[in-house]
């Protein structure tokens, strides 16, 4: 979906104003608009109809990755597990698998290390990180939490959209969440940009018997109507398709000159004044749509939008207006899988990426109308509530990354050697130890974890607060939330390239590495040169794998948005499916879940990358890399202390030769002038 930032447009100017790019005003520059008119008659239409397969849907149609994506929000709980994977899964077996120079006992001792550092590092973080997050969650949770507690200003700067009104009740009492509302008199949502989306259209030749009957609402028998135009067929009772035909999913769709925005796939029943005006100027002379009075497609003032039955609709001389079913979508759930944001024409420009973009909607509109539209205020406020989030899940696991960097430093040997039973042997080289501190360095990586439930994904204070965590709510969500300084970093932080995962999951990552670079130049057991090396690597083991990890995951961005948006339209249409079948399934929790979820793919791709990079190509390609170009450095060093060694040893000994000759004649000037 596209992203939701603008300023609104006037439809009828076209035309748009607003501070914010210094003296120079940018302009919507509108291309032509024209209706796509390609004909498609009454052909084989098949009884059933199921989405394309492509490639990945049955990764992200799974109940582990939709179970991933419930826990997902926990965002350093996630980094901890996929780190464990790979401390005590994958890196063993790579360790024990690649030949190399070290003995078996070394190879066994680094596996064992692996794994002790990947369980230290979670069960450090689930009991030092969950406290905090539940404590944060419990502020934000509507049913039982303190969210509606929150002052009115933190309520307004979180969501700019809602009515401070609505929320109190005669008595000035706060009413509960539910019954909240926004600026235009719809329920009040926390998922600001959460869109409305609609199944990719169809044209009509094209679709399935399912979605005559079940979504457009007529029976045909088609092998009897083949042939012909859909303005001609004829129901089973007899009746014209053309007049009982379901309007609600009906569609056109609107191509642009080159040069102009993305071709527009609106329904019927959602088409702007302006937008329709617009194609109308645009039409051929030819063409039906020239003809229609736009006076008549709409109730009342044309800027309500309210848009009457097409059938009603008329033409510049008064007479009906015949709309060429030939040429006309539909959207239906029975046929795709992909899903696009629900539109109406207007345009927006957006300030962020500095482009046109259609304005979107909330999901909170009500038997069939269109919801909230989503404006500049609402996407800024959501972003910034987002990094606040952020701010609130990994503060904790950043504090507690120095005392327990240190203490795993501690630790660690004596797991080796009191669980596992193993030492290293007494033969250490320089690239084993390397090896032994950038494991070590790695173990709190993984200590990135919040409160996983393993147990589901809902939270288990919607019934009852536990006083734990209700005092944490108190004593640390709270406070932090409602920080005016907390809120302004956040606000500085979404600007940051990357994303505050990306950022968070980083800055860990320096903390760490700092502690054992400090560590390292201290040890006064190890000689100078290795404390170069190691800190040298250690270093090296920080600043590589980030700038991978940022090219890597910048490489992925596309890839992963296409996966969020594949995933998306499954759910999409399986809770479509669910209303017009009546199936039972609690369709308003189904989509406060798809909210959340959705924020997960991404989340769960950054996080992947960025574990996986730091976790096992570090260790396993990066250390190897760095320990080369430590040996360099101490090659370099080596060989110019050398050559110092021996410039000091040539300049003694030929002061020894002059001290000789001195010696041998003591009558010389030279004799008398060193006297």
């Amino acid at each position: 979906m596209p992203k939701l930032s603008a300023d609104k447009v006037d439809s009828d100017s076209m035309s748009v104003s607003f501070q914010g790019f210094g003296k120079k005003k940018p302009t919507v520059t509108e291309t032509k608009k024209i209706i796509n008119t390609a004909k498609k008659m009454v052909g084989n239409i098949k009884k059933e109809a199921q989405p394309e397969k492509k490639k990945g849907d049955g990764i992200i149609t799974s109940p582990l990755f939709d179970k991933a994506l419930v826990l997902s929000k926990y965002e350093t709980g996630i980094q901890a597990t996929i780190a464990a994977v790979i401390c005590t899964l994958l890196r063993p077996a790579t360790i024990m698998a690649i030949p190399t120079k070290k003995s078996k006992q070394d190879n066994t001792y680094a596996s064992a290390h692996s794994v002790a550092s990947g369980m230290v590092g979670l069960v450090t973080t689930l009991a030092l990180t969950v406290p905090f997050k539940w404590g944060a969650d419990h502020v934000m949770n509507k049913k039982i939490g303190m969210f509606k507690n929150l002052s009115e200003k933190t309520l307004k700067t979180w969501f700019p959209q809602i009515d401070l009104e609505s929320i109190k009740d005669n008595k000035k009492i706060r009413k509960p969440v539910e019954e909240w509302k926004d600026r235009l008199g719809n329920a009040f949502s926390t998922e600001i940009k959460d869109c409305e989306k609609i199944a990719s259209f169809t044209q009509l030749a094209d679709a399935s018997e399912k979605t005559f009957e079940n979504v457009l609402g007529v029976k045909v028998d088609w092998a009897s109507q083949k042939g012909k135009s859909f303005n001609d067929v004829k129901l089973i009772n007899g009746k014209n398709l053309y007049d009982e035909i379901s309007m609600s999913k009906l569609g056109i769709v609107v191509k642009q000159a080159e040069g102009g925005m993305k071709n527009a796939s609106i329904l019927l029943g959602d088409l702007d004044s302006g937008f329709l005006k617009k194609v109308i100027n645009d039409a051929e002379a030819t063409s039906v749509w020239k003809k229609l009075d736009i006076n008549s497609v709409y109730e009342g003032d044309l800027k309500n939008n309210i848009v009457k039955d097409f059938r009603q609709w008329r033409d510049i001389n008064g007479k009906q207006w015949k709309l060429d079913l030939d040429t006309v979508y539909v959207s239906s759930p029975y046929e795709t899988a992909d899903y696009t944001p629900r539109i109406t024409g207007k345009i927006r420009f957006d300030k962020k990426d500095n482009e046109n973009k259609y304005v979107t909607y909330q999901k909170n509109g009500v038997d069939g109308k269109l919801g909230t539209d989503i404006d500049d205020a609402m996407v800024e406020a959501e972003e910034r509530n987002e990094g606040h989030k952020k701010l609130l899940t990994w503060l904790p696991d950043l504090a507690f990354r120095i005392p327990i960097a240190a203490t795993t430093i501690a630790l660690i040997p004596v797991i080796l050697k009191r669980v596992f039973h193993v030492e290293k042997s007494k033969k250490k080289k320089a690239d084993d130890e390397v090896k032994t501190v950038q494991t070590q360095q790695q173990t709190n990586d993984k200590q990135n974890n919040q409160a996983v439930s393993f147990k589901g994904g809902k939270d288990k204070g919607t019934k009852k607060a536990s006083w734990f965590v209700r005092k944490f709510g108190e004593w640390y969500g709270k406070p932090l939330i409602e920080n005016p300084t907390i809120t302004k970093i956040s606000k500085a932080l979404t600007k940051v390239p990357g994303g505050m995962t990306q950022l968070m999951t980083t800055a860990g990552s320096f903390i760490t590495s700092g502690v054992y670079v400090h560590q390292t130049l201290t040890n006064k057991d190890l000689d100078p040169d290795r404390r170069r090396t190691l800190s040298i690597n250690q270093a090296l083991c920080f600043f590589i794998p980030t700038m991978a990890a940022y090219y890597v995951d910048g490489r992925l961005r596309n890839w992963t948005k296409n996966k969020e948006y594949r995933y998306s339209g499954w759910k999409e249409r399986e809770i479509e499916i669910a209303k017009i079948e009546k199936k039972s399934i609690d369709i308003a929790e189904a989509q406060k879940e798809l909210g959340n979820k959705l924020k997960g793919v991404r989340l769960l791709a950054s996080l992947a990358t960025f574990t996986l990079i730091y976790r096992y190509a570090t260790p396993v390609i990066i250390t190897p890399f760095a320990n080369w170009i430590g040996d360099i450095v101490n090659t370099k060093k080596a060989e110019k202390d050398k050559q110092k060694a021996l410039e000091v040893e040539m300049q003694k000994s030929q002061q020894g030769n002059v001290a000789k000759e001195i010696s041998m004649k003591p009558e010389t000037k030279e004799y008398r002038s060193v006297a």
